[in-house]
This record gives structure tokens, C-alpha cells and sequence, in this order.
């Protein structure tokens, strides 16, 4: 185990116990905190998306009211032009004394105010005629003088401009108040179809006051502020102190209306174009307290998770022990019972729960059984090597017996006795064959040579009383079979299958692939088998090579091969079926391949 794992496994035991608790704060802690966190996140984008909105209908408010004034002041004009008293009066300003002259004028303006008392701001009437002559609806702050080059000034650019009318932002007050106020002033040109224009009306309002009316119910921690379009402040809210940089961002953003979220100072910002004035209103509104208030309760719900979490764990700790305890008793069994040469058993408790009693019983079945099963092997082991001792003195006499067959072949070729060196020759082959213990399967073709052999050595024997044909497919001259399997079929058919010396049998050897499978047959024209199981005379030998290989066909191919004799008209048919298995050698250039199937 290296350094780093030793480490890792320090710092982060692999137990069942800390697993159970890991597996908690993975799969239950970490999602909860994250769909916390998320909601938090969620509940202060809607917070955020509420207030904007809130402050974007203040802003509204604010448009709408300075909207409806302007229109109000507006419509005074068109009822002062109207006004046919008004206007004899402005036209022929000789004809009238000043006193009444000014006493009529200001009624007519007194009136208009009084007809609209319900606006939050008063207007403040300007009326200059074509002779210069000046009247208020207000106290001046100063004493009023001819202004007739004021009249000829504004009627000159008056008369040039399309709409004949103009707004005058941050216009100088004249009013005589306590306070330094600019106005928002509309000059406009009082004429008639048939006298033309016979005066100059300035109809203004006093932005601060109304600015403060329309502002005093704001929240607050909202400032409100009015700049110009070229950034000058024109009004703003008790402790307003928007900076530059918020003034700069709103008029590149060149939209009517907007919002967004200012990270220099935390705050939000929503704003308004007046096209007319060529004014922004702007909204800021600090989100600390927000924010503090979302801290605040993110803070005592994470107090609340933490405590519950810790209960949690330690709820999950206690079970978990108790669940782990027995399985780390048990461990200990385990690694005890290869030093103890398995003589442990564990103490299975009733008040341990069904699944640990269960497992603690297995586990000593288990060791119970693995005992039974080595004390098994032991006496198997031994006697395998009782079998294999006695397989080494068995193996004995067939080497000394292949010895002196080679002995006696060498002396019957020394005398010139060409069959009985035949016959040692052909039996050498076989004993070889048998004592080779490490090949169990051969190819067809040295099958068929053992069996030639085999067949050599029973015709001197028999004098050539049969006569062995071989039909034998090409395709399998490689299949692999079991070694000296046709031998002893060979030999049961010379043995029972011919009743007397002067019958002469034929033995035909066959072999074919048919359907994946190999098919090696032996048929005799003999007796048959049930006048051979009558005559069959009773000998220690009997029976026992028929019976090798079948169990030899059951080691090696298991269900897989079957040895069957088929009863047929005349004689005999013995039929070995086995999987075919093909040992191609292999041959330079060829395409064949060591065990692979015929196409």
C-alpha cells in the first residue's frame, strides 16, 4: 500500500460506519443545501424583480404627474386665448386704466387657478402684451418694469419654432418665496386669426415644490434625482447622492426606461426619459437592507439545518455502530481463521438482529464446511497418489514387455523370420501407443494406423478369415478421436461376431462429418448380436474393452459423444458419434488453421 493511500485511508475510513455517514451528507446534506441555496437565490430574484417593479411604477407616478402638469398648463393657455374679456384687454391695453386694466387680468388668472384647485401645484401665470406691459398671478420679487424687449425676443423665436411654443427647463425664478427655486416654464404666444399676436404667456411651475409633492411618500431608502440630458441635476429628493458614474451609465444606455443593478454601491437603479425636457428621473434604492434581511434568515435557517444535521449524524453514528459491530466482530473471525487453521466460530447472540444472527450462522456453516471439504480433498489427494503409485508399477511390465519385443524382433529379422517381425513390429506400435499416457486424443488417420496394425497382427493370428475395408471421408482424415477406440470394436467383431472357421467375414471402417459431428462406424457381416450374446463364452477379459470406451467417450466429451451397437440385417453395427474436433497441421502458404471446423 503506498504512502498516499495510507493517507487517504487515515483521513477517510473505508468502513461500513463512515460510509452510511458520508452516504448521508452526499446523497441528503449537500442536495438539501444546494435546493437551500437555490431558493435563496430564487426568493431574492423575485424579491429584486418586485422591487424594480415597485420602483418602476414610483417612476411612472413621477412621469405621469409631470406629464399631466405640463398638459395642464397647456390647456390654461387655450382658456386664456379663449377668453374674449382677456383678450380685448391685451389687444387694446390703451383703451383700459392700468389699475383695472391689471385688476381684470389677474381675476382672469385667479379664476383659472381656482378652477383647477384639486392639482398638488399651483400654476404661475407670466402675461407681457404687444405693448410690453407685464401682469402675474404672483407676487414678483421685484418691482415690474415694461418688458417689451422681452416680448419681441420671445416673439421672434417663437415664430421661427414649428410648434409655436417652447419649454424652458431651469428657468429663473422671479417669485417672491423663501426659498431659491427654478421653474418649468411654457412660453407661448397669445394671437388671433384677426388681431394676430397680441401678447406673450409664460405659464410656469414650480418644479421643487412639485417635485417634493409628488415625492414625499417614497420609501426611505429611495432617492429619486432629475438631471439633464447633459447630466446636469435639475432636482433631487431629501439626501439624494446618485454619483456620476450611475448619471453617465443611464444616458448611454440611451433608452426611455430601464433598470439595472450597480455593483459599486449595491444598489438598484431604475430610470425614465422625458423627451420633452430632455430630463432623466432616476430612481436608486440601496439593497444592504434587503440583503441583510435575507442574511439574516439565511443565517438562522442554516442554524437550524446545522443542529438538525448534527442530530442527524449522531442518530446515523448509533445505528450504524450497532449494525457495524457484530459485521466488524465478524471480520475479525475471517481473519482469524487462516492463523487458527479454522477453528473459530462466532457467537451468534438472540438479540442480535435477524440478518447478523443469519449471517453469523452461515459464517460457521461456512467454516464447517470449508472443514469437511479439505479433510475431503486430503483423502482424495492421497489417493491419488495411491493410484498413481500403483500406475508407475503397472507401467513396469508393459516397458519390459516392449523391451523384449524388440529383442525378439531383432532376433526373428536376424533369422530371417519376416512375419513374426511383422507381428512385433505391429505390436511395438500398440504397446507404444497404449504406454503413451499424456495423449488421449488422435488424429483419425493414426487411429486408422493403430487399427492396420492391429489388423496385421489378427490375420496371422486368424489365418485371413476376414477382410477389413476402410471408407474414410478426406475432410476428416484430421478429426480428432479418442486413442484405440476403434480397436477394441474391431476386436469384438473378429472375436463374436464370425461363428466358425470357415466363415469368412468382412469388417468395414467408416468414418464421415455429418451435421457438426463425426461419425466412426464398424460393421461386421457375422452372426449378429443376439446369437453372439448366446455363444459368447464367459472369460475374465469379457466385456472389458467395449466398457473402456465408453467411459473414456464419457471423461472426454461428457453428454457430448455416445457409443451405440444397431441392430441390421446381417451382422453387426457398432457407431461411436463425437463432436468434431479438426487438428489441421499447419502447412506453409495454406490457409488452414490448427483446430478449426470444416465449412
Amino acid at each position: 500500500m503506498s504512502k498516499w493511500q495510507k493517507k487517504r485511508r487515515a483521513w477517510f475510513p473505508l468502513t461500513l460506519k463512515y460510509r452510511l455517514i458520508v452516504t448521508f451528507v452526499a446523497l441528503l446534506l449537500l442536495p438539501l443545501c444546494l435546493a437551500v441555496y437555490s431558493l435563496f437565490r430564487n426568493f431574492e430574484s423575485i424579491r429584486q424583480d418586485d422591487l424594480t417593479a415597485r420602483m418602476s411604477e414610483r417612476m411612472q407616478q413621477v412621469h405621469t404627474s409631470l406629464t399631466d402638469m405640463m398638459a395642464f398648463a397647456y390647456k390654461t393657455h387655450t382658456m386664456l386665448s379663449q377668453d374674449e374679456g382677456l383678450i380685448k384687454v391685451m389687444d387694446s391695453p390703451e383703451n383700459y386704466d392700468p389699475i383695472e386694466r391689471k385688476r381684470l387680468i389677474e381675476s382672469k388668472m385667479s379664476g383659472i387657478n381656482n378652477s383647477f384647485f384639486f392639482h398638488q401645484t399651483e400654476l404661475y401665470f407670466k402675461l407681457i402684451d404687444h405693448e410690453g406691459n407685464v401682469y402675474t398671478s404672483y407676487s414678483p420679487n421685484g418691482q415690474l418694469t415694461n418688458s417689451i424687449d422681452e416680448f419681441q425676443k420671445w416673439k421672434s423665436r417663437l415664430e421661427r419654432s414649428p410648434q409655436s411654443y417652447e419649454w424652458v427647463a431651469s428657468d429663473p425664478s422671479d417669485l417672491n418665496n423663501y426659498r431659491e427655486s427654478k421653474l418649468l416654464s411654457l412660453y407661448i404666444l397669445l394671437q388671433d386669426q384677426r388681431r394676430g399676436n397680441y401678447g406673450l404667456a409664460r405659464i410656469s411651475i414650480d418644479a421643487q415644490e412639485w417635485f417634493d409633492s409628488t415625492v414625499k411618500n417614497i420609501a426611505a431608502n429611495q432617492e429619486i434625482t432629475v438631471f439633464t440630458g447633459k447630466g446636469e441635476s435639475v432636482l433631487r429628493s431629501s439626501g439624494a447622492s446618485i454619483g456620476s458614474n450611475i448619471i453617465e451609465q443611464v444616458i448611454e444606455e440611451a433608452q426611455h426606461s430601464g433598470s439595472y443593478r450597480d455593483a459599486s454601491t449595491a444598489s438598484l437603479v431604475t430610470y425614465s426619459y422625458l423627451d420633452k425636457l430632455d430630463w432623466y428621473v432616476v430612481s436608486r434604492i440601496s439593497l444592504d437592507d434587503l440583503w441583510s434581511e435575507l442574511t439574516r434568515l439565511r443565517i438562522r435557517f442554516f442554524l437550524i439545518l446545522g443542529l438538525l444535521v448534527v442530530v442527524f449524524v449522531a442518530v446515523i453514528f448509533l445505528i450504524a455502530s450497532r449494525v457495524t459491530r457484530p459485521l466488524s466482530l465478524l471480520q475479525k473471525k475471517m481473519e482469524e481463521a487462516s492463523e487458527k487453521k479454522l477453528n473459530v466460530r462466532l457467537d451468534v447472540k438472540m438479540s442480535q438482529t435477524r440478518e447478523i444472527a443469519s449471517l453469523g450462522s452461515s459464517f460457521n456453516r461456512m467454516i464447517n464446511d470449508i472443514g469437511a471439504l479439505i479433510q475431503r480433498l486430503k483423502e482424495e489427494e492421497r489417493q491419488k497418489q495411491a493410484v498413481r503409485f500403483q500406475m508407475l508399477l503397472t507401467q513396469m511390465n508393459p516397458h519390459f514387455l516392449l523391451n523384449t519385443l524388440n529383442m525378439l524382433k531383432w532376433m526373428a529379422r536376424k533369422e530371417k523370420q519376416t512375419p513374426i517381425v511383422d507381428i512385433c513390429i505391429a505390436l511395438g506400435g500398440l504397446l507404444e501407443a497404449s504406454l503413451n499416457s499424456e495423449l488421449e486424443l488422435l488424429p483419425l488417420h493414426e487411429e486408422i494406423r493403430l487399427l492396420k496394425a492391429y489388423e496385421s497382427i489378427q490375420k496371422l493370428r486368424y489365418q485371413s478369415r476376414f477382410t477389413m475395408l476402410y471408407e474414410v471421408d478426406e475432410s476428416v482424415t484430421y478429426a480428432l478421436v479418442p486413442k484405440l477406440s476403434l480397436q477394441p470394436l474391431v476386436e469384438n467383431a473378429i472375436v463374436h461376431g464370425f461363428d466358425s472357421e470357415e466363415q469368412r467375414g468382412t469388417i468395414i471402417i467408416r468414418a464421415k462429418a455429418e451435421g457438426g459431428k463425426l461419425i466412426l462406424e464398424v460393421e461386421d457381416n457375422g452372426i449378429g448380436l443376439e446369437e453372439a450374446s448366446k455363444k459368447r463364452k464367459r472369460r475374465s477379459r469379457e466385456g472389458i474393452g467395449i466398457s473402456n470406451v465408453k467411459e473414456r467417450l464419457q471423461l472426454l466429451y461428457k453428454d457430448d459423444a455416445i457409443l451405440e451397437f444397431v441392430f441390421i440385417a446381417s451382422g453387426t453395427l457398432a457407431r461411436i458419434t463425437t463432436a468434431l474436433l479438426v487438428s489441421t497441421p499447419f502447412t506453409e502458404g495454406g490457409d488452414n488453421h490448427v483446430d478449426s471446423l470444416p465449412s
